[in-house]
């Protein structure tokens, strides 16, 4: 890090000066193409107004010879000029044209065959040939007025000449003639301000110079435009060639004034250049300086900020970046409140700050809660220091460091000990560690600190049972007791640790095994239940066969004894007591075929009867059965009908056994736990579609295991119980279209009760 810092600070005064000469280059590249560009525009300019300005005198030749040629068309209805007065207006005529236009040299008429009969000039008459008549004859052949093709007059300069035809009968007599000095126009009709700018001349196509508005020759080197000069056309061009001319002072002034300032840049670089030399040496050794601190700054895994007196960040480390996210720029110039404070956490971290720059700093430091750039939150341990300089505080300078997974570790490590001590604590079966040979307790939850007896499980010692202490000497053992004279017994288990510290201890369970003592002898009874049932079941099958079996030879005996009280004499009957034996046997027979016929219909499996007929009947004849009951055991019975006139379709003979079966278990229930004042309570009611009944107990009622098996097959709180009285009460219900179920009272005890639909009629 210092080495790459060293390198640079060497590098950099090289490619500052290398930049300022490249840009001194530049800007001389610069100027020189401004100076370009300024020139070539100014050439653009002077072409383009050398083009406007050749147009525009284009345009105003080509007007000027428009007017003559009015004034010949005007001249035509007094051609030709017969008379003397047309003569004489001719003449008039166009010596006033020639005073306006001191170009035109001549204006005749021209009679046929190139005789010139009138001449403003006053010349005699003479004959045109060759190219002075060039006009006069294309007019004869074209009809109409037209130009002729530039000649040498005889003084020399080239004119052309303009023709009108005069016909007569469509008949060529003659024409008026126009002749045009090349110069004599240039001369007259170019202005002076184009002239004294442009050299301007009339060319043929060769290039030749035909005429000009000065004799002088024309400028080279200079720029040039040319135009068709047409009329009078046959290759006549308009050129003009620009006159030399300056840039002016400007560009020349400016440019000394550039050089003179370039020079004293050079000059104040040389100067700057050394100064240069002079801080690099200074600032190296500044550098080297500054690079041990930042590298011992940057090898700090705390984050280092330094804060003025107002709370304004001065400085940070690579650290306290990585921690907020934040680069240094970022960071350095924020003040109160930073941008790596959470907005609901400002009220808590503005108090910290205020305190630390009140120079109020705990021993322990702040803990402080950031965010980073992504808005994560993280916490931290700040300690602070005042920042001195000399003898005068500047700010403070504080470290930091992230102490969130810490903190985590420490909050999941607490949590998860709270979480143990609940399960723990929550558990049913007693825990305990004792600690040594001096049995001290060293953990006990509630659940073994209340089976034990009720000690005290903040205590500092268990209270072990000399005999289980002697136990304890192997290195597991089970023991059961019970406290309270076989009433609860519990399960004591025990073995040999070792704890946390090293130390041998003992790991204590207590747990209460009387529910699986219960079930064991409920399952126990459950069996011989199941036994008793099996042996019931094969009484039955074996008094079904011997009903089968007895009842034809029982109704032989008895047809065989009607027969042989029949065939006796009567007075033998009488005399011997043949008679009675005989009527004896047939009696005992036909008892015996009673008493078969009545096994016969009890283990026999047949549908229920169902008849229409008042419910509150058999409510009483259950009532009436169950009372005599009731009264041996001292217990109330009391009815409350519901109003008479109803009907419902039912097997009376099994609703009376369904209630008179709900009747006898509540009184049994009472009786078993001595209940105080016991009362059975019967009441029907009757809704909209119902006819509902509730056998009413305040005896112990049903417990929540006793509820959850009330209709499990061969379960019974009686000792003597089968466990399907309750079952065969509900199909019996069930089979009526009806609802059995049981609730508990707000005032205790227990409420079985059933519905059965009432008849609807037809």
């Amino acid at each position: 890090m210092p080495q790459k810092e060293l390198s640079v600070s060497h590098s950099a005064p090289r490619r500052l000066w290398l930049g300022a000469a490249l840009i001194l280059v530049g800007l001389l590249a610069a100027l020189a193409g401004l100076y370009w560009v300024v020139y070539k525009d100014w050439q653009d300019e002077q072409r383009d107004a050398l083009i406007q300005e050749l147009l525009w005198l284009d345009q105003s030749l080509q007007l000027h010879l428009e007017e003559h040629q009015r004034w010949l068309d005007n001249m035509e209805d007094d051609l030709p000029p017969q008379s003397p007065a047309q003569r004489k207006r001719f003449l008039a005529a166009a010596q006033l044209l020639q005073r306006e236009s001191r170009e035109i040299v001549a204006v005749q008429w021209v009679g046929r065959e190139g005789a010139v009969q009138i001449d403003s000039l006053g010349r005699e008459p003479h004959r045109l040939s060759g190219a002075a008549y060039d006009a006069l004859w294309r007019s004869e052949k074209l009809g109409r007025l037209s130009y002729g093709q530039p000649y040498v007059g005889p003084d020399g300069r080239f004119r052309f000449d303009l023709a009108v035809p005069v016909l007569e009968q469509g008949r060529f007599i003659g024409g008026g003639r126009l002749g045009y000095s090349m110069s004599g126009l240039l001369q007259q009709q170019v202005p002076w301000w184009i002239a004294s700018k442009y050299h301007i001349s009339l060319i043929d196509l060769e290039g030749r110079a035909l005429a000009s508005k000065f004799e002088q020759a024309p400028p080279r080197g200079t720029q040039s435009h040319q135009l068709s000069f047409d009329p009078p056309g046959y290759g006549v061009m308009l050129r003009g060639i620009s006159y030399r001319t300056g840039i002016g002072l400007t560009l020349p002034v400016l440019s000394v004034l550039i050089g003179v300032l370039v020079v004293a840049l050079l000059f104040l670089l040389w100067r700057i250049r050394r100064h240069v030399r002079q801080r690099a040496r200074v600032e190296l050794a500044l550098q080297r300086e500054m690079s041990i601190r930042r590298a011992v700054e940057d090898s700090m895994k705390s984050g280092l900020i330094a804060f003025d007196r107002d709370g304004a960040i001065l400085r940070v480390n690579r650290a306290m970046c990585e921690l907020t996210g934040l680069s240094a720029e970022e960071l350095v110039g924020q003040r109160l409140p930073y941008s790596f404070w959470a907005e609901e956490d400002h009220e808590l971290l503005m108090a910290a700050m205020h305190a630390m720059l009140a120079g109020e700093l705990p021993e322990h430091g702040f803990e402080l809660p950031f965010r980073d750039r992504d808005g994560e939150r993280f916490e931290v341990r700040l300690y602070a220091a005042p920042l001195l300089q000399g003898e005068r505080q500047e700010g403070w300078v504080a470290s930091m460091y992230d102490i969130t997974e810490l903190k985590k570790k420490r909050l999941a490590l607490n949590a998860s000990h709270q979480r143990f001590l609940t399960v723990l604590n929550g558990l049913d079966s007693g825990l305990c560690v004792v600690a040594g040979e001096g049995r001290q307790l060293v953990y006990a939850n509630p659940a073994f600190a209340s089976g034990w007896g009720g000690f005290d499980a903040e205590g500092a010692y268990c209270p072990l049972l000399p005999g289980m202490a002697r136990g304890m000497d192997q290195l597991a053992t089970t023991l059961e007791y019970s406290p309270d004279r076989g009433r609860n017994w519990y399960q004591l288990q025990y073995r040999g640790i070792e704890w946390v510290d090293g130390e041998p201890a003992w790991l204590c369970m207590l747990v209460d095994v009387t529910e699986s003592r219960v079930r064991a002898a409920r399952e126990r009874a459950q069996e011989e239940r199941f036994q008793t049932t099996s042996r019931l079941i094969a009484m039955g099958e074996m008094a079904s066969s011997l009903a089968h079996e007895l009842g034809q030879p029982l109704t032989a005996i008895s047809t065989y004894a009607a027969g042989l009280a029949r065939k006796l004499p009567d007075d033998a009957a009488r005399s011997n007591g043949v008679g009675e034996a005989v009527q004896a046997i047939a009696d005992q027979a036909r008892r015996a075929g009673q008493i078969v016929n009545s096994i016969r219909a009890f283990v026999k499996k047949h549908a229920p009867q169902l008849e229409l007929c008042d419910p509150d009947l058999a409510v009483r004849r259950a009532v009436a059965l169950a009372q005599p009951m009731a009264d041996k055991y001292g217990m109330s019975l009391l009815l409350a009908p519901a109003a008479g006139g109803l009907r419902v379709e039912m097997d009376p003979v099994l609703i009376e056994q369904v209630l008179l079966n709900l009747i006898k278990n509540a009184i049994e229930a009472m009786r078993e736990a001595d209940t105080l004042r016991p009362v059975v309570r019967l009441h029907s009611e009757v809704g909209a579609r119902f006819w509902r009944v509730e056998v009413v107990d305040n005896g112990p009622g049903l417990s929540e295991q006793i509820r959850e098996n009330l209709f499990t097959p061969f379960y019974s709180t009686k000792p003597q119980g089968m466990g399907i009285g309750l079952n065969i009460c509900r199909s019996i219900v069930e089979h009526h279209r009806g609802e059995f179920g049981v609730s508990v009272p707000l005032a205790g005890g227990c409420a079985f009760w059933f519905t059965l639909p009432l008849y609807q009629g037809e």
